[in-house]
């Protein structure tokens, strides 16, 4: 019951943010563009769905390539820490 009402404030908090912040014209220009904008992406998607799919799995191929070369970095800096260690213990 606890996490009910603690979802329930959260949610009225954030109304009551978003009704605050309404008051300057600045933040409702700013709302008013972000939510066409958004409006237009969600109604790309649901028109292209298989253009979304390419270019989501054109981005985790980025992802992907991008941590396997972080991985080959860490394995480098941990044969160079391996290397230095033995040359301390070798010359102890």
């Amino acid at each position: 019951m606890k996490l009910k009402s603690w979802q329930s404030s959260m949610l009225v908090g954030a109304l009551v943010g978003l009704a605050v912040s309404m008051f300057n014209r600045e933040e409702r220009e700013s709302f008013k563009s972000g939510s066409k904008k958004t409006y237009q992406q969600i109604k790309h998607i649901y028109s292209h769905p298989s253009e979304t799919i390419r270019q989501l799995r054109l981005k985790l191929d980025q992802v992907s390539q991008g941590t396997d070369k972080l991985i080959e970095q860490i394995d480098q800096v941990e044969k160079l820490v391996d290397k230095v260690d033995q040359g301390q213990k070798n010359s102890r």
